[in-house]
C-alpha cells in the first residue's frame, strides 16, 4: 500500500483494471485483485453526502482477447476516455526469471505493462503513451519456464549453466507454476487489493474487511 501510495497521484478518480484470464488459475491474480477493490465511483455519484470522503474508484476486468474478442488495451482506453481517471493501475500476473521470485515478489512500474509478453503472448500496451494518463503496473510473478528453472537447478548444483537462449527457443518449451496455486493467487490477489484500497482510502485494514464484506 505505502509503495502504490509513493507511485499515484494524491487526489482524483482512479480505475484499477485487473489484467488476465480468471480460469487460468496462474493468471488469475489481476481478477482477483479486483475482486478485492472498494469500488466507490458509484456510491459517491448517487449519495455523496455519505460517501464524500472517499476517493472515486472503478474497476474494470477486461478479460483476454481469445474468449472476449476485445484486446485489454481496447477495453481500457475506451473506458479511460469515459472515467477520465487520473491514474490506472493495472494488476497482472509476470513470467520470471528466477524461480526464487514466483509467488514472493510484487514488482511496480510507472512505464505501464505489455500483457502477456511474459509468455510470448505479446498484447497491445498500456501506458501513458497508449491511454493519454499515468499507468502504474502492480505484477506478480506466478510462473517460470522450464529453461530458467533449469538453469536455476544447475547453477545450485555447482554444475555449469546451459545457453539459455537455446533452451527458450525449443518449441516444446513448458512453463511451471507451485502446486498450490490456487492458494497463492487467492492469497496475492487479496493482498494487493487491500493495499491498493489502503493506499487510495483513509481506511484500516478492519474498516477495509467491514466494507467489503
Amino acid at each position: 500500500g505505502q509503495q502504490v501510495k509513493e507511485l499515484t497521484p494524491d487526489s482524483g478518480p482512479v480505475l484499477v483494471v485487473g489484467l488476465g484470464n480468471r480460469a487460468m488459475t496462474p493468471d488469475a491474480v489481476g481478477p482477483l485483485a479486483a475482486d478485492s477493490i472498494l469500488i466507490t465511483r458509484h456510491l459517491i455519484d448517487a449519495m455523496p453526502q455519505h460517501f464524500s470522503g472517499f476517493r472515486p474508484v472503478a474497476a474494470l476486468r477486461p478479460g483476454v482477447l481469445g474468449t472476449t474478442g476485445v484486446e485489454s488495451a481496447e477495453a481500457v482506453r475506451g473506458l479511460v476516455d469515459r472515467l477520465h481517471p487520473s491514474v490506472v493501475i493495472a494488476v497482472d500476473a509476470l513470467a520470471s526469471r528466477r524461480v526464487g521470485r514466483v509467488c514472493c515478489t510484487v514488482q511496480f512500474s510507472d512505464t505501464g505493462i505489455i500483457p502477456g509478453s511474459g509468455v510470448g503472448n505479446h498484447r497491445s500496451a498500456l501506458n501513458r503513451e497508449t491511454l493519454g494518463v499515468p499507468v502504474l503496473a502492480v505484477g506478480v510473478p506466478t510462473v517460470v519456464d522450464a529453461a530458467t528453472l533449469a538453469a536455476d537447478l544447475l547453477e545450485e548444483s555447482g554444475l555449469p549453466e546451459p545457453d539459455l537462449e537455446t533452451l527458450r527457443s525449443r518449441p516444446e518449451n513448458l512453463m511451471v507454476t507451485p502446486r498450490d496455486i490456487d492458494q497463492q493467487v487467492r492469497d496475492l490477489g487479496k493482498v494487493i487489493g487491500y493495499g491498493i484500497n489502503w493506499a487510495l482510502q483513509d481506511l484500516e485494514v478492519d474498516e477495509i474487511n467491514a466494507l467489503l464484506s
